[in-house]
């Protein structure tokens, strides 16, 4: 089976890239807002809400589509050896389907705390569920991540 090495070393390379190298079972909780990462999750809230969810589903699409250049938008600060391993994982898979259900959205100024729960599938099969956790900040061209967290 080394294909199946192969994509579930690449999801794992690209968890622990994002700060997830620990896979947990994450529950969404009543009135949480579900999205595919290929939607753009800005129903409700205020218009900064608005713009940082349209980050977080950004940043799925990101990795479903292997969009580095986005990816390297969505989280401007990323380090070479980052973008080093997130090539390598997004190199190793064909398909990755990244569903992130937002548990909640606090804001702060010019930070943001967003957590949420994240479920991916690769090349057709469920791999983890996982809490992640991102922070934020807002610069010159709007909200950016600074950190990926578990």
């Amino acid at each position: 089976m080394h294909w199946r090495q192969t994509w579930l070393g690449a999801a794992l390379a690209l968890a622990a890239t994002l700060g997830t190298a620990q896979s947990r079972a994450g529950a969404a909780s009543a009135g949480t807002a579900e999205t595919r990462a290929a939607d753009v999750a800005v129903a409700g809230g205020s218009a900064e809400d608005g713009a940082i969810r349209k980050v977080i589903a950004d940043y799925g699409r990101a990795i479903e589509t292997r969009d580095l250049e986005l990816f390297k938008a969505v989280k401007p600060n990323l380090t070479q050896d980052e973008e080093r391993r997130t090539r390598a994982a997004f190199d190793a898979v064909k398909s990755q389907a990244v569903k992130i259900t937002v548990l909640s959205v606090d804001v702060d100024g010019d930070a943001a705390v967003v957590r949420v729960s994240r479920r991916d599938t690769i090349n057709g099969s469920l791999v983890s569920s996982f809490p992640q956790t991102f922070r934020l900040a807002r610069g010159k061209a709007g909200w950016g991540i600074q950190e990926i967290g578990k």
